[in-house]
């Protein structure tokens, strides 16, 4: 093959500075390869000292590390906040993409992080933010990777949308011979442990190149109650997994025979065996027991490259990939608290947001039975369940084994590129590239959830399969018991229900008969044709003739759902549409669920047209200048969109350089934020104490997003040491987002659940009108909130990027290598927002946050430093990695009104360990203990009690990997 030495990555600086890689790792990673462009530019060629801050991380700068998952490295970055992939569950941004990872440059979000692979777009990730745009990490293929390169600066004017925040670009292994085995397992206390397999094989020669490999990881599950940080008191987290909302529960009796019931009585045994008691609220509910800090998760990928030199100036390139991963049984809560309830035609009650429970349920005779003084009219009237109440709690689901219930997620990508490039002898040499890419991810989710119309005619004795004729518990008629009464105990804690009545245990036929599961597959494609000239222009200022490229690119995305018949709101629309065919309820188009909303399905495309062109100019021999632009064209309400970029670089002296680049950058919204359909997700709601539905709408008015990017930064060189310093800033215009549900509840009810409220003025009406209630307006009968896609409010944000490495030689009969990387975020200014007229939050600065469900975790600094001794065939390192303390946005409201714990969340600091060997036949082996000093994470009034996005729950952990070549 046409080959060309080069040092990989683009520059020699950013790659010493980069994850403090060694100066000896620099020099083992000069190789001969293909020639490349390096992330940032379409110009072949480019100076390996270009103006752009890219940092380049090689698979020697990662063994050294220890070999961490792609989670775990991007989440180390000290550029990258906010990072999906420990645990998604308990975000409503991730929630459906447990399993996957993402990359979140500047914590600007997922979907401002372009995420390429051989310098090609991937598909998105459909579940993930509500198929926004985030790109799923964990479908890589790790081992076929030679290394990765990051652009921390905006790049719309050369890859377009997306790369708002930056780009990172996972490059494969170049003329790799022979066979590579490697193995690798983790004991992390409590679980089972994670392991992973891989093998790679390559061949070269003259005109041709193969690579192959397969990857294999195991992730075990790790339940919360195996870490003491993560399952704590009311009194220690309020927010940690507790709920007013739970069974034994509240109910409401009649004081009029049976008309209306509006008395709230609580099930005797609250507080025996749910809640911790003490005077505290009755019936509160820890569901957190039930789940775990790490699912166990399965991931695979396969992956093919094939290189051809048809003829000494034209190459073929193709690249097959497909991944996967599973969360086989994710676990949740028993079951969620129902927010739809039966139509009165099946309560028999005028009466409704509530489930009846006749005097004749033979758990609410047993329960009256053990506390004759219970709800003295329940025994004529019956009763009705408050809004405070779930079909199952403390007991655990027996249809999962008495824990909580098993969700299921299953993520498939297949994807192919491939292309020629050459060049004409014609013009000096233009250079030619083009290559067509298709990518299709296919995800299921199936989550269970309780039928309306089910439970409802269960808690009446006309539940179950079989059952036929009007006459409740016979005929094959299935009682389902709400009450405690069939309740043996607390199976997290171990509390034992002493009035508990054997015979009236619910079954598992009555609860899969209840039960069924809110299911829908959801695909997303990719398509990109791209054609690229480059070449050098005749003209010459001294110091080297002016590179040039350009080119067009053809970009077809395409997201499609496809839901189950209870799921579809077109098939189900209604709560009692699971028993009732043909149901109509105008106004109340909820669907079948007891908790989730239904879905429309929908089949959604979009194309892109665009067209670039960039100069590379050499100016003097110590200055040169690039000049970017890119036109891209939607069509339709989106329009189009034109965007430059400049960046320029100066050598000042031999040691001393300096770079700047400056541009505007967009991203489109993608089509589910444009189309009118919705998506469900769950969030806590503190006002309303538990978790509440959010559902969130697409808006046809969304226009891109703009920002205008600006980088400045020196670069010294000294020998062994080297660094660098940037400023970076990205001010932002209309960003698409969400709107903030929190905000509009926080508005409506500034006083929290007990507090004044806007529920009466009518300055509040129209905002009033997104939520849904139970009953009167209150916290606490909050049911629904409708949010809508927006461009949101303007946010700027600026910060100072430092990396050092410095090399002392001939210590102790080896080297030394120090190193590290830092990021300093000097603001996250975000304007005032308002909600339908409605001033609902205030300019605020986000930086040294943690801004849960809205700007994310924006720790002030975050950075890396290392220490490294290398010696002969041994290599030793211990590495520092710290991310400052933030303060909860919440902090001051009523969040924290009674309870001021949690309002500022520590610095999180671990230190690693690794030790690498080189031994006989070929033989790596890396030994590393990952958070040596045992740190827990720190508390965060959250559910799992810690930040997710950027700690880890582990602790003390060991690694052991083992690479073997032939």
């Amino acid at each position: 093959m046409r080959r060309v030495a080069y040092l990989a990555g683009g520059s020699a600086l950013a790659i010493a500075l980069s994850m403090g890689l060694s100066s000896t790792a620099l020099a083992q990673q000069t190789t001969e390869v293909e020639a490349v462009i390096v992330t940032g530019s379409l110009i072949r060629g480019t100076p390996e000292d270009a103006a752009l801050p890219v940092d380049v991380i090689s698979t020697e700068e990662l063994a050294k590390q220890g070999s961490p998952t792609t989670v775990d490295l991007i989440k180390s970055l000290s550029v990258s906040n906010g990072v999906l992939g420990d645990t998604n569950q308990f975000d409503s941004r991730a929630q459906g993409s447990e399993g996957s990872g993402s990359v979140n440059l500047r914590g600007l979000g997922p979907t401002r992080t372009l995420v390429l692979i051989n310098g090609k777009r991937m598909a998105i990730n459909p579940f993930a933010l509500a198929g926004a745009g985030a790109v799923d990490t964990n479908v890589i293929p790790v081992a076929a990777i030679g290394r990765i390169e990051v652009l921390k600066d905006g790049a719309a004017a050369t890859y377009g949308s997306d790369a708002i925040g930056g780009v990172i670009n996972f490059i494969t292994r170049k003329n790799f011979d022979g066979l590579e085995l490697q193995g690798g397992y983790t004991y992390v206390d409590g679980s089972d442990g994670d392991y992973s397999a891989s093998l790679t094989y390559g061949m070269t020669n003259d005109r041709s190149s193969l690579l192959l490999s397969g990857g294999y990881r195991h992730r075990s599950e790790l339940p919360t109650i195996e870490r003491d940080f993560a399952v704590r008191s009311f009194a220690e987290n309020p927010q940690g997994g507790w709920s007013s909302f739970g069974n034994p529960g509240l109910y409401l009796q009649s004081a009029n025979g049976g008309f209306t019931y509006t008395s709230p009585i609580a099930d005797p045994a609250c507080n025996v065996i749910s809640g911790p008691g003490g005077g505290m609220a009755p019936c509160q509910f820890q569901y957190i027991g039930f789940n775990n800090l790490v699912e166990e998760e399965d991931y695979w990928q396969l992956y093919g490259e094939f290189n051809f030199d048809v003829t000494d100036t034209t190459t073929f390139h193709a690249e097959v990939l497909y991944a996967g991963h599973s969360v086989g049984a994710e676990n949740s809560s028993p079951s969620y608290p129902p927010n739809n309830f039966p139509s009165s035609a099946l309560t028999t009650k005028i009466q409704g947001n509530g489930y009846f429970i006749p005097a004749n349920n033979p758990g609410l005779q047993a329960l009256l039975a053990t506390n004759p003084g219970f709800a003295p009219s329940a025994a004529t009237a019956g009763l009705f369940t408050s809004v405070a109440w779930r079909p199952i709690g403390v007991d655990g689901n027996d249809l999962f084994g008495g824990g909580g219930k098993e969700d299921k997620r299953r993520f498939d990508a297949y994807r192919v590129s491939a292309g020629l490039k050459g060049e004409f002898e014609f013009g000096g040499g233009i250079g030619w590239d083009a290559s067509m890419t298709y990518m299709d991810n296919w995800s299921s989710i199936a989550t269970p959830d309780v039928l309306v119309g089910r439970l409802q005619l269960a808690l009446r004795g006309l539940g179950g399969a079989g059952c036929t004729g009007s006459t409740p518990g016979a005929n094959g008629c299935l009682w389902f018991n709400p009450f405690s009464s069939g309740t043996s105990g607390n199976a997290v804690d171990g509390r034992v229900n002493p009035n508990f009545v054997a015979g009236t245990a619910n079954s598992r036929e009555v609860l899969d008969y209840i039960f069924d599961e809110y299911a829908y597959d959801i695909r997303s494609q990719l398509y990109t044709a791209d054609l690229v000239f480059n070449g050098r222009l005749p003209i010459d200022f001294g110091a080297g003739q002016i590179g040039w490229a350009a080119g067009a690119q053809y970009r077809w995305t395409a997201l499609e759902r496809d839901s189950n018949d209870f799921t579809n709101i077109a098939v189900s629309p209604c709560p009692d549409s699971a028993v009732v065919a043909g149901a109509v309820c105008p106004g109340r188009e909820n669907g079948p669920f007891t908790f989730f909303g239904g879905l429309p399905d929908y089949d959604l495309d979009q194309t892109v047209m665009s067209v670039f062109g960039e100069m590379a100019i050499p100016i003097t021999d110590s200055l040169s200048a690039t000049l970017a632009v890119r036109y891209e064209d939607y069509g339709g309400n989106v329009g189009a969109t034109t965007n430059p970029k400049v960046a320029l670089r100066y050598q000042a002296t031999d040691w001393l350089a300096f770079r700047a680049s400056a541009g505007s950058t967009f991203r489109a919204p993608p089509t589910t934020q444009i189309s009118p359909g919705s998506t469900t997700n769950l969030a806590f709601t503190t006002a309303a104490g538990g978790y509440r539905a959010y559902d969130t709408f697409g808006n046809p008015n969304l226009v891109p997003e703009e920002a205008i990017t600006l980088n400045l930064g020196a670069l010294f060189d000294f020998g062994d040491f080297r660094a660098s310093v940037d400023y970076w800033s990205f001010d932002f215009e209309g960003p698409i987002n969400n709107e903030s549900g929190a905000s509009i509840v926080n508005a409506l009810f500034p006083g929290g659940p007990s507090g004044p409220n806007n529920c009466n003025n009518p300055a509040f009406a129209t905002l009033l009108a997104r939520v849904s209630f139970t009953g009167a307006c209150a916290p606490s009968t909050i049911n629904r909130v409708r949010v809508n896609f927006v461009n949101g409010p303007d946010v700027k944000t600026s910060g100072l990027d430092f990396s050092a490495s410095y090399r002392a030689r001939d210590v102790l009969s080896g080297d030394m290598n120090f190193g590290a990387d830092l990021t300093y975020v000097i603001e996250y200014k975000v304007d005032a927002n308002t909600i339908e007229g409605v001033a609902v939050s205030p300019a605020r600065d986000f930086v040294g946050m943690m801004d849960y469900l809205g700007y994310g975790s924006q720790p002030q600094w975050k950075g890396t430093f290392f220490a490294e001794y290398t010696r002969d065939i041994h290599n030793l390192r211990a590495t520092l990695r710290y991310v400052d303390n933030m303060i909860d946005t919440r902090a001051g409201s009523a969040t924290f009104a009674t309870n001021q714990t949690g309002q500022k969340i520590d610095a999180f600091v671990t230190t690693d360990l690794a030790y690498r060997v080189f031994l006989p036949w070929d033989t790596t082996v890396s030994a590393s203990v990952i958070n040596m000093f045992d740190q827990d994470p720190s508390f965060a009034r959250l559910d799992l009690s810690y930040d997710p996005f950027t700690a880890n729950p582990y602790g003390r952990h060991f690694k052991l990997n083992v690479t073997k070549r032939f």
